[in-house]
C-alpha cells in the first residue's frame, strides 16, 4: 500500500485533529482543526474506511452463510448488541469524525478533489449504516458535546447521503482555478487521483442507493426516473473503475490482507475461520456444474474429509462433527451437512459447538479476494494433505472488493427484470457472470496465482450454459440473477445481504443447525456502545426489524 507504511507511525496522532506548527511560539495545547494537515487526514480517512467496510462486510456475511454464523444457534445469541460495536465505532469515531474536520479545511485550501472524496466516503458510510441498522444518529452524530445522539429516520439519512453524492460530483466536475490542486496520484489509495473515476463512483453508489429505495412500491416510479437517468451516466463499468482497497505484503507494519492473516498462520497448520457449508457447495456444486471461479475463491487443504485418504492422515478429532445423516429439517431441503467430498469442511449455519483441533483441516480463504493460494489439487487427488502457512500464495497481497465494475452488471440485469423486460436481462445476467469470472482470474494471474494446470479450471462454457438454463426456467427471474450476485460478490457481506433482502435470493440457504433459531436477522441491533452507554433502548423486535427500503414482502431465514 503505498505511503501507508511511512505515514502510519504518525497518522495516528491525526486521527481527529492533526497539525502541523507554524512556528516555535504556537501553543501545541491550543491547536484547532483548521491547523490539520489535510493529507494526513485524508489517509487516516482512506485506512480507516477500510476498516470499516471490512468490519461491516464480515458481520453481514455470516447471515448469508457465506462466513459460518458461529457465535450462537440462535439468531437473537448470535447477533447481539455487541456483534456490531467496531462497525459503529469505526463509522462515527475514525470515518465520519474526520471527513467533518477534513471537509471545511480542504474547502479553504481549495482542495477539491480532497473534498469530494471526504463526501463520498462519508455518503458510503451513511448509507451502509442504514443497511445494517436503519435509523441511526446523523443530525446530532458529531456534535462532540453531546453523548446521546436522537436516530434519525434511515429514509432521511439516505436522502442526506445521496446529497453528498450530488455535492461531491459538482466538486469533482470544477475545473481550472476553480478545481484547485489535486490530490497527489500516491495519496489517493482507491483511484490514483483519478476524479473522472471518484465520479464514476459516485454515481454509482446513488444507483445502488436507488435500486434499494425501489423495492418500495410507493417510491417505484420516482426511482425509476433516478435509475435511467444515472443508468446513462459515467458509473463504473470497467475494471479501471474497480472500488477496491489493496493491501499489500510488508510484515512491519503488516499491510496483508485481514482474512489471509487468518487463515494463513505463521505456523504451518495454524488457519482459524470457518467458511459456510452451504456457500462452499453451491460453488462446487449448486447448479450440477463447478463453478470456474471456485478454485481462486478457496483453497482445500485435505483432498478428502476421510482421514484415512490422506498422507499423511489427519486427526479424525480435527472433525468439528460427524458426518454422517444429516439432520432431517436439512434432509427435507437438500441442504449441505457437515462436511462434503473433496475435502470440503466449512462449518453449518448456526453451529456454535465450539473450535476442534481443525485448523489443518478446514477449507480456507483462496487468491480472490483474500491473497491467498488457489486450489491446484484435482479432485480425484484424495491423498492430498498440505496445510496452509503465512507466505503461501500471494502473501496476503489481496483486494476488499468493495464495489466491481461486474457488480454493476448485476445491477442493470436486476433493474431488468424488475422493469419486465426478461430477455434484455438474461443478455446482461450473462455479460456479468462472464465479467466476474474473467475479473476473478485477472486478479489470480496479477498475483503470479493462476490455478496450474490450466486442464484444473472448470469450464466456464458449461457454468453460463448452466446458469442460463436456470434462468431460463426460473418463475422468477430475480431468482437466478440474485442467486448469481450472491456468488459473485465473494468478499463483499454488504452486498450479498442487500440482495438477498431485495430478491430473496438465493431461496434455498442452509437452515440453522438447530430448529427454533428464531426470525432471521433483517436489521442489526443497536451496539452496546449507543443503546447502553447513551441511554438508548434496544429496537423494538429487532431481528425483524426491516430497513426502510427494504419492501420485500418474503420471510427470509
Amino acid at each position: 500500500m503505498k505511503n501507508i507504511s511511512k505515514r502510519l507511525g504518525i497518522m495516528l496522532l491525526f486521527v481527529a485533529s492533526a497539525c502541523q506548527l507554524d512556528n516555535d511560539t504556537v501553543n501545541p495545547n491550543n491547536l484547532t482543526p483548521s491547523a490539520a494537515d489535510p493529507d494526513l487526514l485524508m489517509n487516516a480517512i482512506q485506512l480507516n474506511f477500510a476498516s470499516f467496510y471490512s468490519s461491516a462486510s464480515g458481520n453481514t456475511d455470516q447471515l448469508v452463510r457465506v462466513n459460518a454464523m458461529a457465535g450462537g444457534y440462535r439468531y437473537p445469541t448470535a447477533i447481539t448488541a455487541t456483534s456490531a460495536n467496531g462497525v459503529w465505532s469505526l463509522a462515527y469515531q475514525s470515518v465520519l469524525t474526520n471527513t467533518k474536520t477534513l471537509i471545511p479545511i480542504a474547502q479553504a485550501k481549495t482542495l477539491t478533489t480532497h473534498v469530494a472524496m471526504a463526501k463520498i466516503f462519508e455518503a458510503y458510510t451513511y448509507l451502509t449504516l442504514v443497511d445494517i441498522f436503519n435509523d441511526v444518529p446523523r443530525t446530532e452524530a458529531l456534535l462532540g458535546t453531546n453523548f446521546s445522539p436522537k436516530t434519525d429516520a434511515a429514509t432521511d439519512v439516505y436522502t442526506y447521503a445521496i446529497g453528498l453524492l450530488t455535492e461531491a460530483r459538482t466538486e469533482l466536475a470544477k475545473t481550472g482555478t476553480a478545481a484547485g490542486t489535486n490530490i497527489a496520484a500516491g495519496l489517493d489509495l482507491y483511484y490514483g487521483g483519478s476524479r473522472a473515476n471518484w465520479t464514476a463512483l459516485a454515481n454509482t453508489l446513488e444507483l445502488k442507493a436507488w435500486l434499494n429505495i425501489r423495492t418500495l412500491p410507493a417510491r417505484v416510479t420516482e426511482a425509476d426516473g433516478k435509475i435511467t437517468t444515472l443508468l446513462t451516466s459515467n458509473i463504473i463499468d470497467t475494471p479501471a473503475e474497480d472500488f477496491t482497497f489493496k493491501y499489500g505484503i510488508t510484515t512491519v507494519p503488516d499491510s496483508r490482507h485481514p482474512i489471509y492473516n487468518q487463515y494463513y498462520g505463521n505456523t504451518v497448520g495454524t488457519a482459524g475461520g470457518y467458511l459456510g457449508n452451504y456457500f462452499l457447495n453451491e460453488i462446487y456444486q449448486g447448479l450440477g456444474v463447478q463453478d470456474p471461479r471456485w478454485r481462486y475463491y478457496v483453497y482445500r487443504q485435505v483432498g478428502s474429509i476421510n482421514p484415512a485418504n490422506t498422507v499423511p492422515a489427519f486427526d479424525i478429532k480435527a472433525l468439528g462433527c460427524t458426518p454422517g445423516t444429516p439432520p432431517a429439517h436439512y434432509v427435507a431441503v437438500g441442504a449441505p451437512f457437515c462436511v462434503f467430498e473433496p475435502g470440503f469442511y466449512g462449518r453449518d449455519h448456526g453451529d456454535a459447538s465450539g473450535t476442534p483441533p481443525d485448523a489443518p483441516v478446514i477449507t480456507c480463504a483462496g487468491v480472490y479476494p483474500a491473497g491467498g493460494r488457489p486450489d491446484n489439487n484435482s479432485i480425484v487427488n484424495i491423498a492430498y494433505n498440505k496445510p496452509t502457512k503465512r507466505g503461501d500464495g500471494a502473501n496476503g497481497a489481496g483486494i476488499e472488493p468493495i464495489w466491481m465494475a461486474f457488480f454493476t452488471d448485476f445491477l442493470k440485469a436486476e433493474i431488468s427484470a424488475r422493469r419486465g423486460d426478461p430477455a434484455t436481462a438474461r443478455t446482461q445476467l450473462n455479460t456479468a457472470v462472464t465479467n466476474s469470472i474473467t475479473a476473478v482470474k485477472a486478479f489470480a494471474v496479477s498475483r503470479a496465482q493462476a490455478v496450474s494446470p490450466a486442464s484444473l479450471e472448470p469450464s466456464t462454457s458449461a457454468y453460463l450454459t448452466a446458469m442460463l438454463a436456470a434462468y431460463d426456467a426460473a418463475a422468477i427471474k430475480t431468482d437466478v440473477i440474485g442467486r448469481e450476485f450472491y456468488i459473485a460478490a465473494f468478499g463483499n457481506g454488504i452486498e450479498q445481504y442487500n440482495s438477498y433482502r431485495r430478491t430473496s435470493a438465493p431461496r434455498n440457504l442452509q437452515p440453522t443447525l438447530q430448529t427454533g433459531a428464531g426470525p432471521w436477522t433483517r436489521s442489526f441491533p443497536y451496539p452496546a456502545t449507543y443503546s447502553t452507554l447513551a441511554g438508548k433502548p434496544a429496537k423494538p423486535n429487532e431481528q425483524v426489524n426491516k430497513v426502510f427500503w427494504d419492501g420485500n414482502p418474503d420471510t427470509l431465514n
